[in-house]
């Protein structure tokens, strides 16, 4: 597979990762107030906890994000044992 697909969906895969945290820190930090930046949070994570919800059906409540997290990972190592960065070259 192309060096570039595999960088991408690492990197969107990453993006996904750190909007989890992003929207975590931020419900930290403002309580439960919605925010222009909260709804972009919600708007970019809810697809992810959805599927989540969907493959772990006994999450519940805080651990819905806390399995994401690890879920993408997951899937973020797996790409990077199946497809090494240097096996292209």
């Amino acid at each position: 597979m192309n060096i570039w697909i595999i960088q991408i969906i690492n990197y969107t895969l990453a993006f996904l990762m750190w909007s989890i945290v992003g929207r975590g820190m931020l419900r930290l930090i403002t309580g439960n107030r919605q925010s222009i930046f909260m709804n972009a949070f919600m708007k970019l994570t809810e697809p992810v906890y959805n599927i989540t919800r969907k493959l772990v059906p006994f999450a519940k409540g805080g651990w819905v994000p806390v399995l994401s997290f690890v879920l993408i990972a997951a899937v973020r190592l797996a790409i990077i044992i199946i497809f090494p960065p240097g096996a292209n070259r």
